[in-house]
């Protein structure tokens, strides 16, 4: 049956799309996250072509994280965040050679950390962005309403 996948999908389509840089980068968060759990749950099933599958995804997302700093604007910020993605990806890398959920685990804490730093941007990015159609609507008629 297609038509569930169909409609998750658009779904995910339509988040993306629609998402500022910085919910896209708590989805990315989000995504290595859940392909990190499902390898340590592929590991304890002994189902190998799914595990290397689900650390290939979150590896991906990893690097995709890491090719997006900006080491110049960024400054040690940028160079911290660059030292973690490398630490987490060795440890992903050491647990799925050795088929242990020790270092993978240790990854994900990493990982969970920088996402709830990213959530709390992401909500206060949300709490003072002016609602679309709002803005819209205040654009049409040429002249803004601000209310205390």
């Amino acid at each position: 049956m297609s038509y569930p996948n169909n409609r998750y999908t658009a779904y995910k389509e339509t988040l993306v799309n629609t998402s500022s840089p910085t919910k896209l980068v708590v989805l990315l968060y989000q995504g290595a996250i859940r392909f990190l759990r499902q390898s340590i749950d592929d590991i304890g099933k002994k189902d190998m072509v799914a595990k290397a599958q689900s650390i290939d995804r979150a590896v991906a997302i990893i690097q995709h994280l890491q090719a997006t700093l900006d080491l110049k604007r960024g400054q040690v910020i940028a160079q911290d965040l660059d030292r973690l993605y490398i630490y987490a990806m060795d440890r992903i890398l050491d647990g799925s050679a050795k088929l242990q959920a020790a270092p993978i685990e240790e990854a994900i804490k990493v990982l969970s950390t920088l996402l709830a730093g990213w959530e709390e941007i992401s909500k206060r990015e949300a709490e003072t962005t002016v609602p679309a159609g709002v803005l819209a609507s205040q654009t049409a008629t040429g002249h803004f309403n601000l209310h205390a």
